[in-house]
């Protein structure tokens, strides 16, 4: 999304659809084809054929019911791209610069508030076809702007994320019989909230808030508040909201909206919604109470996200864990939770099994394929050796789980909108993997756990209309057979180490706990009765204790309890309360064509107006950009007037992405000042015009804990005088030195590799490392009237302090070196940070400054040939605000600091250490929002240069360090 201020001065996020994915684009074995129906055009590659058509179907009958609901009927073809490059179950949509929905066919992964649904196209189509016509549904005074603009500003994108999502969510719920309003996950989330008083207010869902659910936050609080105020003021008061704010030129009159709608503000609504969610979830849990409450100890206190405990011999459990750490899988004592041990780095959401005698822990990880796709594959890592190794590639294998011989693996693998069920030999999985439960379409497989036999894998199973139930499969015949069926949610088989009872959990009586199942006696018992929730139960050896993945406000942990099946209770039986499921027909026969990039290239459809800078102060520019649907060619060009002397400055970038290595190509005007004039013996300041254009391309390479890129091209540049330099010359001075003019023609090529990341709650980056290198030659040989060399380099540093959390001390170091015809313009500047009107900043883009710079010594001090600049902040959190005014747009997220050191120069010649300059000082940093989504921060800092030139500085910016 595109943070920029219109030329009207209104804050706007101006969402741009991305093409269909630089995995999916640059693939170049794909054939790209397109549906049509009368409201939508699908363009899919195969072979995802008949699911655009499938989605052609829910689409069209999606509209034909949410139209008329919200009012609401474009008169354009809403463009939808289908495709199935990645394992996340997700969509996007929008309606600017024309109404566009982007769908990963992929379904739902095991534990996630999205696992509640009937048809899951449907319920993904419903969701972000509302976005469409609610993003879409523009009046008054804003529909004359996009109408001379092209379509820049849909007020409802402005609205707070809750009311957008909560929307979404409510009409997803409406019109299926799953959806997140029914989700006892989702239930759950809310109802610790509620129990432990950590209910979130009004202001922190309306911006952002660092702490869990993060980003689920807006979907959550969202479709309840949303359901609330339906259910107490009418649906129709949701459509008045829409087209009311849908109208206004200047956003964020949220309560007066409200008002309109249902005589209430929003303050007033959420009062009351709030203390409705109390009191529900204060009912419930006296239900439970009732019942007898049975839960286990809680063992792991990290919060966050856990997944998929497993016990490793009879007194320890490995599980995933992705807390204030890097994701990994750890090892602790089943009782206590103590004596952590970390096994090994995983990436996503990771499950995991154990070999029989403990010595390989087999999991799933995503990592990357041909350098294009990010895919779960299959890993073994071994305890002795400490060798992690891949068994498959592009296999998008998850969910292992080793036979109790250790000979053979069950795992999922997923692709085209379906998971099946396969099996292998451990030794080699790629080359003797097979189907051992085919899937019907668009179904489903979760956690396959061996019976202690070896004879049956049971599984977790969706099915068509809601059906989520446990499946038995014998291993030699193949056949199925059903534990459950029921449109409860049941997961997560466990089998008992005699056989005799496969544990699972069940939310059928609103809450997730686990069961039961007696294969002698064929019923089912209830385990567990807790408050929150129980998934995922893992048995010990000797069947007498049990692990599971348990719930609070701060997110999963362990809980710990011993295991007594006289102790077990009846369970009851579930209560069927949904409306029935939504028509699942076969999709629509329509004909396809193929896809064609430049038939289907959108042409510039919006303008902005932005205020920016040029090389001498303000610059008002016009920029565009555009593509074709899926993205094979995007493009985007700026054009600017400097307000401050007139200059004229014009970019134009074009991007064809349908290859491994997309291709640029930049064409640019620029007038600006640079070095190599002297007159009198004096510098003084040469006005260049540069004329000119590059080619090149990019290749990256990422991988599941670094990524890595490598980038080459060739450009011509004309540098030309933009003006007379002027003034008055004496016959006794030297002749005066003019700076070289002429075509400039060079290669470049640069590599950059980085395992830098953060983890929850940090600050910066906290630990890994960073390293670029870039080499630029200019030379006749290559069309150019010069001969110049440069090289640059840098490498940087992360540490956290191992006794205080979030505590880092980030390094860096970089360098310069050039040479040739041009090097008496000096092609490197160093100094610290000038003075900067902060008004404007937030007028252009937030981040604007980078704290690469010799703080302390005035800007652009030193200048040269070459630089060397080594630097050192330990970086540290003061505290987290997490603060707003209600529905203002503007909120405060926390406040962090710095102390720091510089040391380095800019300079001519050979080295000498004794012209280095020495900078110290301290940097204070405020995080916040402004328009609910634009994050900034705010940079406060005073910097001492000790060395010659330094002085005392202060400096009041937008910006972060490196």
């Amino acid at each position: 999304m595109r943070r920029r201020l219109a030329a009207l001065a209104f804050m706007l996020g101006a969402a741009v659809p991305a093409g269909a994915g630089a995995q999916a684009v640059r693939d170049t074995h794909l054939t790209w084809r397109t549906v049509r129906t009368p409201h939508f055009e699908i363009h899919y590659h195969e072979p995802l054929g008949l699911i655009a058509r499938r989605v052609a179907t829910v689409a069209e009958r999606a509209h034909s019911v949410l139209a008329p609901l919200l009012d609401h009927y474009p008169t354009e073809r809403t463009q939808v791209v289908l495709t199935d490059d990645t394992d996340s179950a997700n969509g996007s949509a929008g309606a600017t610069p024309y109404n566009h929905i982007r769908l990963f066919a992929s379904g739902p992964e095991d534990l996630t508030p999205l696992n509640d649904y009937d048809d899951w196209l449907t319920e993904l189509v419903t969701h972000e076809h509302t976005h469409v016509l609610h993003l879409d549904t523009i009046g008054g005074i804003p529909a004359v702007i996009n109408a001379i603009f092209g379509k820049v500003y849909p007020p409802n994108s402005v609205q707070p994320r809750w009311f957008v999502e909560g929307f979404a969510v409510h009409e997803e719920s409406a019109h299926t019989s799953g959806g997140r309003l029914r989700s006892t996950m989702f239930d759950m989330f809310l109802r610790m909230d509620a129990l432990e008083d950590r209910l979130l207010t009004l202001a922190q869902i309306s911006n952002e808030v660092d702490r869990w659910p993060h980003g689920n936050v807006y979907y959550l609080y969202g479709s309840r508040f949303v359901e609330y105020v339906s259910e107490q003021h009418g649906r129709e008061a949701l459509t008045r909201i829409s087209h009311e704010y849908g109208r206004q030129l200047v956003p964020y009159g949220l309560n007066r909206m409200a008002r309109r709608a249902t005589g209430r503000s929003f303050v007033e609504l959420y009062d009351d919604f709030l203390a409705h969610t109390r009191r529900e979830a204060e009912e419930l849990v006296a239900e439970v109470r009732a019942r007898g409450l049975v839960e286990g100890e809680r063992i792991t206190f990290h919060g966050e996200t856990a997944r998929c405990p497993r016990f490793v011999g009879q007194g320890r459990v490995a599980y995933f864990v992705g807390a204030e750490e890097p994701s990994h899988i750890r090892e602790i004592d089943a009782r206590t939770g103590g004596e952590p041990e970390e096994l090994v780095r995983a990436a996503g959401l990771t499950c995991l099994s154990t070999s029989p005698d403990g010595r390989y822990v087999y999991h799933s990880s995503l990592d990357s394929h041909r350098d294009i796709y990010f895919f779960y594959d299959l890993f073994r890592y071994d305890r002795v050796t400490g060798v992690r190794e891949r068994l498959t590639r592009g296999l998008r294998a998850q969910e292992p789980d080793v036979s109790p011989d250790g000979r053979r693996l069950v795992f999922t693998v997923n692709g085209a909108a379906t998971t099946h069920l396969a099996i292998a030999d451990a030794a080699d999985v790629e080359a003797t993997h097979r189907i051992l439960v085919r899937s019907r379409r668009y179904g489903q497989v979760y956690t396959p756990r061996w019976s202690p036999d070896g004879r049956t894998v049971a599984y977790s199973a969706w099915g068509r209309g809601g059906y989520r139930d446990i499946h038995l499969v014998d291993v030699e015949t193949g056949r199925v057979t059903e534990v459950t069926r029921d449109r409860a949610l049941d997961t997560g088989p466990e089998w008992s180490p005699d056989g005799r009872w496969l544990y699972f959990a069940s939310d059928r009586t609103g809450i997730s706990n686990v069961y039961a199942y007696d294969t002698v006696a064929g019923r089912t018992l209830m385990v567990t009765n807790v408050r929150s929730g129980a998934f995922q139960p893992a048995v010990s050896p000797d069947g007498r204790r049990m692990v599971y993945l348990g719930y609070t406000s701060y997110g999963w942990d362990l809980w710990s309890m011993p295991l007594d099946p006289a102790r077990f209770r009846p369970a009851a039986p579930y209560v069927d309360t949904r409306p029935e499921p939504v028509d699942t027909e076969a999709a629509t026969l329509l004909e396809s064509e193929e896809y064609d990039p430049v038939d289907n290239l959108i042409l510039p459809q919006a303008y902005l107006l932005e205020l920016g800078e040029d090389a001498f102060g303000t610059q008002l520019a016009l920029t565009f950009e555009g593509g074709d649907v899926v993205g094979f060619h995007t493009y985007a060009g700026r054009v600017g007037v400097g307000l401050e002397r007139g200059d004229i400055a014009a970019a134009l970038d074009y991007s064809y992405n349908a290859i491994p290595a997309p291709l640029r190509l930049h064409l640019f005007r620029t007038v600006r000042p640079a070095g190599g004039l002297v007159v009198g013996g004096e510098p003084r300041t040469w006005i260049e015009q540069a004329i000119g254009g590059s080619v090149g391309f990019d290749y990256s390479m990422p991988r599941s804990f670094h990524t890595e890129s490598i980038r080459a091209s060739y450009g011509i540049t004309h540098l030309s005088k933009a003006e007379p330099f002027g003034g008055r010359l004496d016959p006794n001075d030297p002749p005066p030195t003019v700076p070289e003019t002429g075509l400039l023609a060079s290669l470049s090529a640069g590599w950059f590799w980085s395992d830098r990341a953060a983890t929850v709650f940090d600050i910066s980056p906290s630990y890994g490392r960073s390293l670029s290198f870039g080499v630029s030659l200019a030379h006749p040989y290559l069309g150019s009237r010069f001969e110049t060399v440069s090289a640059t380099w840098s490498f940087s540093q992360y540490i956290e302090n191992p006794f205080v959390e979030h505590h880092v001390l980030a390094m860096r170091y970089g360098g310069g070196l050039s040479g040739g015809d041009l090097g008496r313009r000096g092609v490197f500047f160093l100094g610290g940070f000038g003075e900067t009107d902060v008004v404007q900043q937030l007028l252009q883009e937030a981040q604007a400054l980078g704290g690469i710079a010799l703080r302390g010594y005035p800007p652009g001090d030193r200048r040269g040939t070459q630089l060397q600049l080594l630097q050192l902040e330990y970086r540290f959190p003061i505290y987290r605000i997490m603060q707003g005014i209600e529905t203002l747009p503007a909120y405060l997220s926390r406040v962090w600091g710095s102390v720091f050191m510089d040391y380095g120069d800019a300079f001519f010649g050979e080295l000498d250490l004794s012209t280095f300059r020495v900078g110290v000082g301290a940097e204070l940093f405020v995080d916040f929002l402004l328009g609910y989504i634009i994050p900034y921060t705010m940079r406060i800092g005073v910097a001492r240069g000790l060395s010659e030139g330094g002085g005392t500085h202060t400096y009041f910016h937008l910006g972060r360090p490196f």
